[in-house]
């Protein structure tokens, strides 16, 4: 019999084996983990997490995280929950009532809505996604989500301007939070932000700002979670396992230097990366002035909606890239709440996916 609850500190390790228990599958086999106790990190996501540990016969078969933030959807406040972690361990010869455990450990009557992100080289869980439970719940996709590794060896030809790029301080912050909230509320899913260090290992000095005179017209920030999760590639396959060994060739041409195998990939996320109105050309701008800050030899992580307006700048540059699938769920017997997306106006963080 298996048995849903809610995990303890003290599973955390157990809970790591099982993420650690198997990796992507495609050209670049990527493990997404979260060393040293992945309890503990998702608890630093946000003051709202709920992890749970599937159990049979006292033994830790599987687990999922529930992670509860206020975002803005049609430019209102909603609580969303984001189900994250679903795994079971690779050695469990099972089945797990994925369903079950879903309709009754993750629904609360206080949450607008659920969504969760599927690597798209992952058939099983699509097939979960798409396929399977509809006496439970339903999924719509949202949108096709790209994640981007790049160097900052890029440069846009602009025309000359006198705008002021510099290194956020501590005086900048409220103008940032301000800036933030009014763009983000224009979008689907951009986090609310009352304070900068409600995201764990982010500071105000990593944000940058590009301004005109003393308005903000963008901003981004360059925050490292390496901490407490992690991206590990276990193996490289067909063309990309040719690449590996071309690796100085691919620097030479402006693409990252593909990681070892088995190590930690250090890197910090472009986060929060957003201009006035969608601006395009400043988007650029920021950019070009960006990359003299990243180390040399550095690389960088962005993820966007492959549809949207940036999306299209991030695929002209140099990239490796990876592809997931935004789901939303709308439970069913009026268990979940149905909150309206509009697919054109998706922005997800990919520091906090």
């Amino acid at each position: 019999m298996q048995v849903t609850c809610l995990a303890r500190e003290c599973e955390g390790e157990r809970i790591l084996e099982i993420l650690e228990s198997s990796a992507s599958k495609g050209t670049m086999e990527l493990l997404y983990t979260r060393r040293p106790n992945a309890y503990l990190s998702y608890k630093k996501e946000s003051d709202d997490t709920k992890v749970f540990v599937i159990k049979e016969n006292e033994q830790i078969i599987a687990t999922i995280a529930e992670i509860i933030r206020k975002v803005y959807i049609g430019g209102e406040v909603k609580k969303i929950a984001y189900v994250c972690g679903l795994k079971k361990d690779i050695n469990y010869k099972g089945n797990v009532n994925w369903g079950k455990v879903f309709f009754r450990s993750l629904v609360r009557d206080d949450i607008d809505g659920y969504f969760c992100s599927v690597l798209s080289d992952n058939k099983s869980a699509i097939d979960l996604f798409e396929k399977k439970r509809k006496n439970v719940m339903m999924t719509e996709l949202l949108g096709e989500y790209r994640t981007y590794l790049m160097t900052p060896y890029f440069k846009f030809r602009l025309e000359e301007n006198s705008y002021l790029f510099k290194r956020a301080s501590k005086c900048d912050e409220q103008q940032i939070i301000k800036f933030l909230n009014e763009q983000g509320r224009k979008k689907e899913f951009f986090p609310v932000i009352e304070h900068i260090e409600q995201f764990t290992n982010l500071r105000i000095e990593d944000f940058y700002v590009l301004k005109n005179g003393n308005e903000i017209i963008a901003v981004g920030a360059l925050w490292n979670q390496v901490e407490y999760r992690q991206y590990i590639v276990k193996k490289y396959n067909g063309v990309m396992k040719i690449a590996r060994c071309l690796n100085i060739f691919l620097r030479l041409l402006g693409y990252i230097q593909l990681p070892k195998e088995n190590e930690n990939i250090d890197f910090p996320m472009l986060s929060f990366f957003i201009s006035k109105d969608d601006n395009e050309e400043y988007y650029k701008i920021f950019l070009n002035n960006l990359k003299n800050e990243m180390k040399k030899g550095g690389m960088f992580v962005i993820g966007t909606v492959e549809s949207s307006f940036n999306g299209k700048i991030y695929n002209k540059l140099r990239n490796i890239h990876f592809d997931t699938r935004i789901y939303s769920i709308d439970f069913i017997a009026g268990k979940g709440k149905k909150v309206i997306i509009n697919k054109n106006k998706l922005w997800l963080e990919c520091g906090l996916l």
